[in-house]
């Protein structure tokens, strides 16, 4: 009978774990503040349209005559 091997075993555990380091504590913070950016341009889009919106809302109240 063969001997039995993972694929995830002593240098290439080593590796993946290696490679799992990077991704989660030097480019996940990265892309949680470019999501954060991103969210927070999207906060003052939607606070300066509530503002900008009230003078869009005046054509809505005049009084038509046909």
């Amino acid at each position: 009978m063969p001997e039995f091997q993972t694929f995830l075993s002593g240098q290439a555990l080593e590796e993946f774990w290696y490679w799992i380091k990077w991704l989660l504590f030097y480019v996940g913070p990265v892309v949680m503040i470019l999501v954060a950016l991103f969210a927070a341009e999207e906060i003052v889009k939607v606070i300066r349209s509530i503002f900008l919106k009230k003078d869009d809302d005046d054509d809505d109240y005049d009084v038509y005559r046909y």
